[in-house]
């Protein structure tokens, strides 16, 4: 883990930083937390779980936190709203899900007729599925059914009861599922379907008056991640402690489908990704039709960091 000089320890700024989800998705900040990195760019950082994106911009625009990682749909959906809010980096720029079926579904066509869960009409896991479906050559809306059946255990359930013939999961239940013979029909993250999913929010008021702190925050997170890619054993025994779990075998899924394969080594927010949220909210909010993807952005600081250099040392590239 990082140590931190002796003489930077008088310097450092205290920071409120925010995540939205336990997740394996957003363990980037938490590796920045515990593997030092913040410390090293001189900031003690406290994080604070807020349940859901909205709420974790609310605690910005409440003061309670500098700023914290969400979802970039909430982000895009509050700033069209007139929220003050803009997406400085990403972790996830495309749907992290797998769309698993009963043993006997064995192909995607398979399912013209059936019926799939997701969590909830107008989440990321419902669009997830309509976009996977519609890129294979479905139509989501003629040739399954599409049930709201709520979190990721109940939606299995109703896998193994067959109210539904598929349903969509993320790691580690990748490997459950797998273990008990279901067939992995999508692997959405293999698609490349452009969505902004866990991106760092700020609000830009915060950013013009903190930026040397901004710049701080994302050069801390930029070198999480290479730790996160390069440093196998310890980010697996953060990852357990954060997800509260000893199955290493499940550890070493997460690790291998989300930490190699997802996460980006330059966390550019994605344009097309912001486009894919703007499509969708334009089908209910004509604000959205007359928007640009990179209203919604700030990629200066990753740009910053990707020019000098910084991100390419630390792959030695």
């Amino acid at each position: 883990l990082v140590a931190l000089p002796e003489h930077a320890r008088g310097q450092m700024t205290k920071l409120n930083l925010s995540y939205t989800a336990t997740s394996p998705y957003q363990a980037v900040l938490i590796i920045a937390k515990d593997a030092g990195f913040f410390r090293k760019n001189n900031l003690d950082v406290s994080l604070i779980f807020t349940a859901g994106g909205s709420l974790g911009i609310q605690s910005m625009m409440g003061g309670d936190v500098a700023m914290t990682l969400g979802d970039g749909s909430a982000s895009v959906a509050a700033s069209l709203a007139g929220v003050d809010v803009t997406i400085l980096a990403s972790f996830l720029n495309t749907f992290p899900y797998s769309l698993i079926s009963l043993p006997e579904i064995k192909r995607v066509e398979q399912l013209v007729g059936g019926k799939v869960a997701v969590s909830r009409f107008g989440s990321a896991t419902d669009l997830g599925v309509r976009m996977a479906l519609a890129k294979v050559g479905l139509n989501p809306e003629k040739d399954v059914t599409l049930l709201q059946i709520g979190a990721q255990t109940a939606r299995f359930t109703a896998l193994q009861s067959k109210n539904v013939q598929a349903t969509i999961i993320t790691p580690p239940f990748t490997l459950t599922a797998r273990k008990l013979g279901y067939n992995t029909l999508l692997d959405m993250a293999q698609l490349n379907i452009p969505y902004q999913l866990t991106a760092l929010l700020a609000t830009k008021a915060y950013v013009k008056a903190h930026r040397e702190v901004v710049t701080s925050v994302i050069r801390s997170l930029v070198e999480a991640i290479h730790f996160y890619k390069s440093s196998k054993e310890a980010s697996i025994k953060i990852l357990g402690k954060y997800l509260q779990t000893t199955d290493r075998e499940a550890l070493e899924e997460t690790y291998r489908e989300i930490a190699l394969k997802i996460v980006p080594e330059k966390p550019y927010p994605t344009l097309p990704g912001i486009k894919t949220i703007l499509d969708e909210l334009a089908t209910k909010n004509p604000k959205a039709r007359a928007a640009r993807p990179e209203d919604f952005v700030d990629m200066s600081f990753v740009k910053k960091l990707d020019e000098e250099g910084f991100i390419d040392r630390l792959y030695k590239r």
